[in-house]
């Protein structure tokens, strides 16, 4: 599913998509049925005249959908991605501190992409501050880095 979203998203020809989209492939949401429920495939011919699997998502329909439990943190990708979707400004100065790393980078990352930005600038990780994260986590024995 979230190769097709993806493809989706480039075929759209639209950051805000592609944005959108980068936001939603971050969450767990892809690879669950009650999320699928509010996609539609299609099989979509890319340029060289082969045909892709496609996938859009009713993303307002997924929001308003109350049998479907969402974390935190994917309410508040989704949020943002609806944001996104609708060419909505995106105020990260809400979500940004309640988010770790990886997430934050990545709802940078999409912000990167929304301005077209993609190519020209990118997000890298690291810094002191995650190095001292990472060695209090090997130290307590916990995380990746254990």
């Amino acid at each position: 599913m979230t190769d097709a979203l993806t493809a989706g998203a480039l075929a759209s020809r639209s950051e805000l998509t592609r944005a959108a989209v980068h936001l939603l492939t971050g969450t767990g949401l892809p690879g669950r049925g009650d999320f699928a429920r509010h996609t539609t495939l299609a099989w979509t011919p890319d340029p060289v005249g082969k045909r892709t699997l496609t996938a859009q998502v009713d993303l307002a329909a997924v929001r308003d959908d109350d049998t479907l439990h969402l974390t935190g943190s994917d309410e508040k990708l989704l949020t943002l991605a609806l944001g996104y979707s609708h060419g909505r400004p995106v105020h990260l100065d809400a979500y940004l501190n309640s988010f770790g790393h990886q997430t934050a980078r990545r709802v940078l990352e999409a912000h990167l992409i929304g301005m077209g930005m993609e190519g020209f600038l990118t997000v890298t990780a690291g810094g002191p501050e995650l190095d001292k994260l990472h060695a209090l986590h090997a130290e307590l024995g916990i995380g990746d880095d254990a």
